[in-house]
């Protein structure tokens, strides 16, 4: 008779169940004894197989929901400073009339960053960054008129991040460090520093760069090569996260495909910057934030080889710019410095480092978000290559100790605080008082009220309005009318405004025709 040989079947989770292989057992008795001997093993398979889904859709529970935990929290943090009016209102206000025009099926012009006539229709976002990727988010305006969508949008964006960074690090060091990393991306405090500071298109980075990296491990080429096509459209200088994609594919030996990402980057950030955005009315000097090294790249460049110690200076003066750079780093234990993955954060640092904006480079706003997955990914890369097994679980439990104690210098520990929870009533006030001008006007009004105009009115701002708007909603009547008239042109720069309603301080009032 001849013996069916019976082996067990090992995953990560361990033995799952036993798979037959019995060649030549049909019809060993004549009576059907081999058809039951092969039902049998196909049971056991069967069984095996329900059990090995069973395993992984549990894991995928698992992490699925530690991230919507984080999401939770993230949302309820931005909620509660969205009814209060907290937030700075500037960025978030453009992005909801740039969001809200593409739910409408219209470009996306934003009053309150250009307002030269009453017939203004303002400045195509497309002119300041290039974005087009938050085109994905208009049905949420379809089902609620609010800002806080985009706020809402952002808190699932960066937690979802967590699932290929799972998934890689799983990979790399097995199933525990994957919920211990994932752990510590969530707390990472550039995540924070994003949400405390209105929405942007860098809600998308995190995911789409976590996916691409996790993908290109893989070596799945074709969904490496999506994510990178979608990174492409969060914002103008992502072509440089993809081409450095390109030479960490090529330093692991994929010569051909690192090649085609290197210049699939570069090639798409040019086109960008020198021919899509000029085309819309932007310009390719748009943000060239490097005047103290040279007026135009190539005279920077030419600079930088004739002074190379500036690429010292650069980066460490002003010493905030070091300070930032070990904060990023102290929460993954500065293991990313061991890993190439670490190249994709490189062109980024130094766009920022370079420049003379202190906003680029201080631990505040949003721009350390698009650094995150890059250097936690990094971090796991370089824990892979410890020689034990040990080692590469400490520094994960220690990673996550150490993102857990620094949570109280962070924005989230906010949560912890009953000042974010008191309620306002100045958010119900000022849509209360905009209710009352007549719809598509246009309302001088400061930056933190931008987000909650509903699309009723069109917000305007002091520092882009060359006319003085119709209306104006103000906490102080005098001292904003004086503070428009400042930067007017001269002979335009006598406005009058005439009170039309009032309540609980803030005023709406309406331009006297002289």
């Amino acid at each position: 008779m001849a013996e069916v040989d019976v082996t067990e079947t090992a995953t990560d989770g361990g033995t799952i169940g036993k798979q037959a292989a019995a060649p030549g057992v049909e019809g060993l008795d004549g009576n059907g004894a081999g058809d039951e001997a092969a039902e049998s093993a196909g049971a056991a398979a069967a069984g095996g197989l329900r059990g090995r889904l069973a395993r992984v859709d549990r894991h995928w529970l698992g992490i699925g929901a530690m991230a919507a935990v984080a999401c939770f929290c993230y949302a309820l943090y931005s909620y509660l400073r969205f009814r209060q009016g907290s937030y700075f209102g500037w960025d978030l206000g453009i992005f909801d009339q740039t969001v809200r025009a593409y739910a409408h099926f219209h470009l996306p012009y934003v009053t309150s960053m250009r307002h030269n006539s009453a017939a203004d229709p303002g400045k195509l976002e497309w002119t300041d960054h290039f974005s087009p990727i938050l085109m994905l988010l208009t049905p949420l305006y379809w089902v609620h008129n609010s800002a806080y969508n985009l706020l809402f949008a952002q808190a699932v964006l960066l937690a979802a991040a967590a699932l290929p960074i799972w998934v890689f690090t799983r990979r790399r060091l097995g199933l525990a460090p994957a919920y211990l990393v994932a752990a510590v991306y969530l707390l990472y405090w550039p995540l924070q520093t994003a949400l405390a500071f209105d929405f942007h298109e860098a809600a998308f980075a995190p995911l789409l760069i976590a996916l691409l990296i996790e993908r290109t491990d893989a070596r799945r080429w074709r969904q490496a090569a999506i994510a990178a096509a979608l990174l492409l459209l969060v914002k103008e200088d992502m072509g440089l996260v993809v081409a450095m994609t390109g030479v960490w594919i090529m330093i692991r030996g994929d010569r051909r495909v690192g090649a085609y990402f290197t210049g699939a980057g570069l090639a798409a950030m040019a086109l960008i910057i020198e021919i899509i955005m000029p085309l819309e009315g932007g310009s390719s000097m748009r943000n060239w934030q490097y005047g103290q090294i040279g007026a135009t790249p190539g005279k920077a460049a030419i600079h930088l080889v004739e002074h190379p110690t500036l690429f010292i200076t650069e980066l460490i003066d002003p010493h905030v710019k070091v300070t930032t750079v070990l904060w990023l780093l102290l929460p993954v234990l500065f293991l990313c410095l061991r890993s190439w993955i670490t190249l994709l954060a490189l062109p980024l640092i130094l766009e920022r480092y370079f420049a003379t904006d202190p906003f680029y480079f201080v631990r505040d706003y949003h721009y350390n978000s698009f650094l995150a997955a890059i250097l936690v990914l990094g971090a796991v890369d370089g824990a892979s290559k410890l020689r034990w097994p040990k080692a590469r679980l400490g520094w994960a439990v220690a990673a996550l100790i150490v993102s857990v104690a620094l949570l109280p210098k962070f924005p989230l520990w906010q949560l912890t605080s009953n000042s974010l929870w008191a309620t306002s009533s100045m958010v119900h006030t000022q849509q209360t008082l905009l209710a009352e001008i007549p719809a598509g006007q246009d309302v001088l009004m400061p930056w933190p009220s931008d987000p909650y105009t509903l699309g009723h009115v069109h917000p305007i701002n002091t520092d882009f309005t060359s006319v003085a708007p119709e209306w104006i909603l103000t906490g102080n009547l005098a001292t904003d009318v004086y503070a428009l008239n400042l930067t007017l042109p001269t002979g335009h720069n006598h406005a009058r405004y005439t009170p039309v309603a009032t309540d609980d301080g803030w005023t709406i009032a309406k331009l006297v025709q002289p």
